[in-house]
């Protein structure tokens, strides 16, 4: 079993095409106007317009990357208001898990995550 997609509802379509494709950078595959599948690695994200205000609930979309460090500089470069630069948040010992988190137009949580060596392992 593996997840396939991930859905986040927007009280704007436009704002949260825009934000999510321009500003992170992720690829649209098809947009309807209720609907928006978008490629984020393996897995789709669809951005699902609803009536009124969107409520983004607890849900925490978890982006990992190569480099962490690079891609939290060219997000910040290109507008994602990271709320925090990248710190560790866990360990396996060896590597550090670095992440930063940010909210979207709806206030969707989101975080860019990456494993380094750790500090003292370098």
């Amino acid at each position: 079993m593996r997840l396939a997609r991930v859905i986040l509802r927007v009280a704007d379509m436009d704002r949260a095409v825009r934000f999510w494709s321009e500003t992170v950078g992720l690829e649209i595959v098809f947009g309807s106007p209720t609907f928006t599948f978008m490629v984020a690695g393996g897995t789709q994200l669809l951005l699902n317009q609803v009536d009124g205000s969107a409520d983004p609930g607890s849900t925490e979309l978890v982006f990992e990357v190569d480099d962490v460090e690079t891609e939290y500089q060219r997000l910040s470069e290109r507008g994602v208001p990271f709320e925090v630069e990248p710190r560790p948040v866990t360990t396996d010992g060896e590597r550090d898990l670095l992440a930063a988190h940010f909210h979207d137009p709806d206030g969707n949580l989101a975080s860019l995550t990456g494993w380094v060596r750790r500090q003292d392992q370098r």
